[in-house]
């Protein structure tokens, strides 16, 4: 392990930071460890990072740690590591963050990777622990083209199986023997038996890996429970088993998806009718209990064994007892319940019953209770406060309980209309938004907070699990991120961070606007020293910019790609509605003296980048005589 001593580079010392307990610890670690100092300069890495990434012993020290990630992803890391010194709080990245390491030898591999943020006499130092994720992912596409092929190639030969055999159960060849009808009724028996099989192995499957779409809604649980009990009607009179509805039943609203609530009712009430005798009843109550609805089945059944109850919840668990073998299953029915409930925000559980049987129930928040929570009534005074527009309450929980240790304060709105009515009354730093909603569509939602004054500029993040709806909806320009579905939690906080930002004691913010992506590095270099610059090689990433960051002032090209850079001019406004002034730096240059709007009008290729700087300079020192006449 290298610690950053006697490297022809640079000389680290770090002897005064790390004892031989520390040293033997991170030698020991199996991941590679790497720490850097508050540069970015590579001052320690353990023997695993050495091998991870193909360096020889002592060659990573005093490099920065930019070599271990490829140049496409360098802005990135530089985000994520601002964003855990900014906050200073252990950050977690991948693998949905898509990282990728770099070797020595140019190859890149996906990573996760944990950065630790350590404050020191000499300043902030970051420990960076890096995995080398490749097998999960060659193991999660592997499950995937799996269920891939389950569903292609098995289910559909297996429906038809099924149907052609009830087909000549129905007599559609004519009248068979009594035997060959015995043996048709047993194969198309156990062909259905598969077909359930393989359907829960996929449900189990989108659930889990965030696949399924839960369209939330108010409930009227009394309502949703009585359609169920109807529709398995036909299956308990298969049993010989009579299904009601408690009478002391409470009239009770949930906030839920109601074909995946109606699917968990199915599932507990289909399980209870199964091992009831014949003859015997299954009842369902609801009742309220404190913050919770609770929808409990009861059955009079055999009850579990007690060896069976650390597993019920497992997938393709079941007892072992002969009767249990005898009513068949897949042993996914539970598991899948277990999923869904937890997606709805709830839980779920069994109890044995007085007098003999077993008691499913499913708690789920009190649609009243959960309105009132929308407001964030923990927040910190200190907190950004943002809106979160998600219809699942379980999603908005865990993103607001996840943003809060990262200053921000989340309130939620459940639909379009609240979402719009809480822009208006309360001023967000940011919103972020869910293009699946209730009631509305999200891409819908975003033109409408758009038309509000009071969001106007309002930065705005979508959260979709496909990102097609942003060339087919032309919506580019109305958002300054994007974020894909389930949420990453640390991605999530660097985006807000991103669109947040302000630059510290009035430094001046310039915007350059060109396609040539050479050009926007150059002046970026040349005009560092004076201003922070923001470079966009198209309108869209300018639109975008232009929502997250104020700007003093903005250098554009005439022509970005297909588009003319003056179609952003009515854009390029100050929250107060002021325009922005504009500096024209282009090859083609026609005559804008009537725009009072561009204060300069310079070619590419007949004047230097010197004259792009005294331009630049000269526009900047009117804007800070102007705030000095002001202050006065």
């Amino acid at each position: 392990m290298n610690f950053g001593v006697g490297n022809p580079k640079r000389e680290f010392t770090v002897e005064s930071l790390v004892d031989e307990k520390f040293r033997f610890a991170v030698e020991a670690c199996p991941s590679a460890m790497v720490m850097t100092d508050n540069v970015g300069r590579i001052i320690l890495a353990n023997t695993e990072a050495e091998r991870m990434f193909c360096y020889g012993e002592g060659e990573l020290i005093g490099e920065p740690m930019q070599i271990l990630v490829p140049e496409h992803l360098h802005a990135k890391y530089m985000e994520n590591r601002a964003s855990v010194a900014r906050h200073r709080i252990p950050r977690r990245f991948g693998p949905s963050s898509h990282l990728l390491g770099r070797r020595q030898d140019g190859t890149e591999f996906p990573i996760e990777v944990r950065l630790n943020p350590i404050q020191t006499p000499d300043g902030l130092l970051v420990l960076s622990v890096i995995v080398d994720i490749s097998e999960r992912v060659r193991t999660d596409r592997l499950k995937d083209e799996f269920v891939s092929t389950v569903s292609h190639e098995l289910r559909t030969p297996l429906t038809s199986i099924a149907g052609s055999l009830g087909l000549l159960i129905g007599g559609a060849a004519g009248k068979l023997p009594d035997q060959a009808m015995r043996l048709i009724g047993i194969a198309q028996s156990n062909s259905q038996r598969l077909v359930r099989l393989i359907n829960d192995i996929l449900d189990i499957e989108k659930v889990e890996s965030g696949q399924v779409i839960f369209n939330f809604k108010r409930i009227e649980t009394r309502a949703l429970v009585e359609q169920v009990i109807e529709a398995n009607r036909g299956y308990a009179d298969g049993f010989n088993v009579r299904t009601k509805l408690g009478s002391g039943s409470d009239t009770a609203e949930v906030y839920a998806d109601p074909d995946r609530l109606a699917q968990v009712v199915t599932n507990l009430l289909s399980n209870a009718i199964k091992f009831s005798k014949r003859g015997g009843e299954v009842s369902i109550a609801i009742e309220k209990r404190g913050e919770a609805v609770r929808i409990a089945i009861r059955d009079h059944g055999p009850g579990i064994p007690p060896e069976f109850r650390p597993r019920i919840f497992e997938k393709f668990a079941q007892a072992d007892t002969s009767d249990a073998r005898q009513k068949g299953g897949t042993g996914l029915g539970l598991s899948i319940v277990k999923q869904i409930v937890a997606r709805l925000g709830g839980e779920v559980g069994f109890a044995d019953a007085d007098g003999g049987g077993t008691v499913f129930y499913v708690d789920l928040p009190d649609w009243a209770l959960m309105a009132n929570r929308a407001i964030d009534i923990e927040r910190d005074s200190h907190d950004m406060r943002i809106l979160l527009c998600e219809d699942d309450p379980d999603a908005a929980i865990a993103l607001r309980e996840g943003l809060r240790p990262v200053g921000f304060s989340t309130d939620f709105a459940h639909s379009p209309n609240e979402a719009i009515a809480r822009a208006r009354h309360t001023s967000y730093s940011a919103i972020v938004v869910d293009l699946e909603l209730p009631d509305g569509d999200g891409v819908g939602l975003i033109r409408r907070l758009r038309e509000q004054p009071e969001v106007y500029r309002t930065p705005i993040v979508v959260m979709s699990a496909d990102r097609t709806w942003e060339k087919s909806s032309g919506s580019s320009g109305l958002v300054c991120g994007w974020i894909e579905k389930p949420v990453n939690i640390d991605h999530l906080a660097q985006i807000l961070d991103s669109a947040l930002a302000r630059e510290p004691n009035g430094r001046p913010h310039i915007l350059h606007v060109d396609d040539d992506v050479d050009v926007l590095d150059l002046v970026a270099d040349i005009l560092r020293s004076t201003a922070s610059i923001t470079s966009a090689a198209s309108l869209d990433e300018a639109r975008r910019a232009l929502l997250m960051h104020p700007f003093d002032l903005a250098v554009l090209d005439m022509n970005v790609g297909s588009a003319s850079g003056l179609e952003l001019l009515p854009a390029l406004r100050r929250l107060d509605g002021e325009p922005i002034p504009v500096i024209i730096f282009s090859a083609y240059v026609t005559n804008l003296d009537a725009n009072p709007q561009v204060e300069a009008n310079l070619n590419k290729s007949g004047a230097s980048l010197d004259s792009l700087v005294a331009a630049v300079r000269d526009r900047l020192m009117l804007r800070s005589a102007k705030v000095q006449v002001n202050v006065r």
